[in-house]
Order: structure tokens, then sequence, then C-alpha cells
């Protein structure tokens, strides 16, 4: 199964110059982490950029240079389903994984790869506040509770034919997902998943890891 990383983002949020994919967490950047899990479970990486696109190439050739890794530059923006499309030009397998740069699972491929469907993978979300209950009127406090509803976790798989409803710009949850145009299927994931948005997730990475 080939493999696309969605890495075109500006890291706006995390207050820093650098394109988020390039950010350190936990002693490297995010890029790496991605790169280190999956370059031994896939048939190719293909890294979708945009933003300071030079400069994650440049790091990749540096830190990374492997025949199973290839660049899909955007032009210009085109959103994450427009970036995608783009990159899935470059893919072959009949199942493609994709995933936002800045979502770390431990996600298991070959149990994924088994529905062999367009599929969303989901993951139970932590709440960032402290959880407050009312109890006979006095308040009870859970701290950053793990919460019972699944959220989606940033990885996707797509038969390859998928490419041909996505629009050449766009956003997939608004564009593509909310309007239908992909059914998906539901992976519900009960391991590891961390969202890396902002300084604060980097910190409570670094933290855990």
């Amino acid at each position: 199964m080939d493999c696309i990383i969605l890495a075109g983002g500006k890291g706006s949020r995390m207050e820093d110059p650098l394109p988020k994919a390039l950010i350190q967490a936990n002693g490297k950047p995010i890029i790496s982490h991605q790169l280190d899990s999956l370059l031994e479970k896939v048939d190719k990486v293909v890294l979708s950029l945009g933003y300071k696109s030079g400069e994650i190439v440049e790091y990749i050739n540096q830190k990374h240079r492997t025949s199973k890794i290839e660049f899909s530059i955007e032009n210009e923006p085109l959103g994450t389903a427009g970036g995608l499309k783009l990159a899935m030009q470059k893919t072959s397998s009949d199942l493609v994984l994709v995933l936002n740069c800045d979502d770390l699972t431990d996600i298991d491929l070959s149990d994924l790869v088994k529905y062999k469907d367009n599929t969303v993978c989901v993951s139970h979300p932590v709440l960032p506040f402290g959880l407050v209950t009312d109890y006979c009127g006095y308040a009870e406090f859970i701290e950053k509770p793990t919460l019972k509803d699944w959220v989606s976790c940033g990885w996707y798989m797509f038969k390859k034919e998928a490419k041909d409803k996505l629009p050449d710009k766009g956003s997939l949850e608004y564009d593509v997902f909310q309007t239908g145009k992909i059914k998906l299927r539901v992976y519900h994931h009960e391991g590891f998943w961390k969202a890396l948005n902002t300084k604060k997730d980097i910190e409570e990475f670094s933290k855990q890891a």
C-alpha cells in the first residue's frame, strides 16, 4: 500500500516560522516521526507539500533520502482535497493510506487494510480541559478525561478510484465528506493517538514520550 502524508500546512497555531512538518516534537521534526514509523510498512510515501515546500524537500533529502519517498508540490494552495488529488497521481496501489502530518497514531495497518474500502480512522478524544460534573449541587472534577465519543484521528484509507471524486481545489472535510461525495467506512482505533496542533500539544507529547 502506498501512503500520502498531507504536509502542506503553515503551522500558524504553533507561532513558528517553520512549516508544521519541520517543527520539533520530542527531539525531531514531526515529519520524521511519521516517516520513521511508516517507511518499513508501506511501499511508497508521497509527501503532499505546499507552504515552504523547498525547506521540507531539503530536509528529507538530507535525513531520509530513499527512493521510497516522492514529492507532490502545489504551485498554488489547493486545500487538503486538491492536494490529495494531485498527490494520488503518484500512487500505484489499489488502496492508499492518507494521513495528516500532525496526527501521530499506532494504527495497525495490517488490520486497517482488511477493510479494502474508503475508510476513516476514528479514536477517542481527550478533552483539553478539566471536566466538571454537578453532584448534589457540588462540583466534581475530572482532569482532561478521555471521552467515549469518536472523532476522526486524521488517518484515512482510499481506493485508488476515489481520486476521480476529489475536486481540484477544496477541503476534504467540507467539500468531500460533508457533501457525501465519498462514503467512508469507520475503523475504530483504541490505541495511541496524538494531534500536534499547538505548542501545548508538542509539550505534552514530549513529556509522554
